[in-house]
């Protein structure tokens, strides 16, 4: 099989020649990772490593220049291409980026959010990349997507006060919130065009979730967000692709919700309350494929190469029975992850044949 046909099978729950695999490292991870095996590229790493997906979150930006200053702390200011200001802190391992100016703050009236022209712009991207990239990766399983219904809204709007504003101005979030969809629907399908719908994964990144719980109830979560959802479910299913729902957190009592919208696939499947993988694969298997699972907050960091390999062998275990599951870690590969721990996961999967 090829790896577009080993993906393809697996979200469908057909047999498949071997579990398929998919790869999300930071920078520094990648740098390990190229230096252990002695290679320059991502893409030689991922050969080793036989990752059978390819990622294309969005296309080059190709709008007008950002204008980068320093602050009066003496640190580089950046301005991401979808508007918001942030700085980059180094944590002792890696870099991390601090957002520092939110784009949409300053809508707190119907008349602000008329007068605002700052949204998201489709013409700014370069559509001609992604056919590149897809010429580049003919038997790879293709994957686009970053922007969805509400997480990464949240990085061009103030959290707390979009929290507070769906219970005091809800008609304002929603109008908000559908004109930030609107932008990111019109990117995707100018993707899906530009690929020739060779697109076989749309995946949105919505953290609905924290570590003991919904951030909203189900109720809510309906009311905000399910209708923008299926606009980007039917969006892919209309491109021939599946539809990846990428949530942290605890999320299950609104699996259902996402079932119900056509959602196929979910992601990462962190080690908290609700999502262990035996509980999961049994409610949901028949109508889900899951991927991820892996621990990157305890076992990837921390344990022995064997304690990953043992770990990774029950995840397999649990999801992978009659398809349904593509082998990742439950976030990317952090710096801190030894290499020989990246290995080891994907050496587990060795163990099982045919599924």
């Amino acid at each position: 099989m090829t790896s577009k046909e080993r993906i393809r099978a697996t979200i469908e729950h057909k047999p498949t020649d071997r579990i398929p695999s998919t790869m999300q490292c930071v920078e520094t991870e990648w740098d390990n990772l190229k230096k252990h095996f002695g290679v320059e590229t991502e893409e030689e790493v991922m050969d080793i490593l036989e990752i059978d997906t390819r990622i294309l979150d969005m296309p080059p930006y190709i709008g007008p220049e950002n204008e980068n200053y320093v602050n009066e702390d003496g640190e580089e200011v950046f301005t991401h291409p979808m508007g918001f200001r942030y700085v980059k802190k180094w944590n002792g391992v890696e870099y991390n980026m601090h957002i520092i100016h939110l784009p949409y703050d300053h809508i707190e009236t119907w008349e602000d959010f008329e007068k605002f022209d700052g949204w998201l712009n489709p013409d700014h991207y370069d559509y001609n990349a992604v056919k590149e990239f897809c010429d580049r990766h003919e038997d790879k399983a293709i994957r686009i997507g970053w922007p969805g219904p509400y997480q990464v809204f949240t990085q061009m709007y103030d959290a707390e006060k979009f929290y507070i504003n769906m219970y005091e101005k809800p008609d304002l979030i929603k109008a908000m919130l559908n004109r930030y969809c609107d932008a990111s629907l019109e990117l995707y399908e100018r993707m899906f065009e530009a690929a020739g719908d060779r697109v076989d994964i749309l995946r949105c990144c919505d953290d609905y979730g924290t570590q003991i719980s919904l951030l909203f109830s189900p109720g809510m979560w309906d009311e905000f967000f399910a209708e923008n959802t299926k606009r980007f479910v039917d969006l892919a299913h209309r491109h021939g692709a599946y539809y990846l729902q990428h949530s942290c957190g605890a999320i299950r009592p609104i699996i259902p919700n996402l079932i119900r919208l056509g959602v196929d696939v979910i992601e990462p499947i962190q080690k908290v309350t609700g999502m262990e993988v035996d509980g999961l694969k049994a409610d949901f298997g028949k109508d889900l494929c899951f991927q991820g699972g892996v621990d990157t907050q305890g076992v990837l960091p921390l344990g022995t190469p064997d304690e990953v390999y043992e770990e990774t062998v029950r995840v397999i275990r649990a999801l992978s029975p009659g398809g349904g599951y593509i082998l990742a870690p439950s976030q990317d590969f952090e710096g801190d992850v030894p290499v020989e721990n990246v290995i080891a996961l994907y050496e587990a999967r060795k163990e099982f044949g045919g599924i």
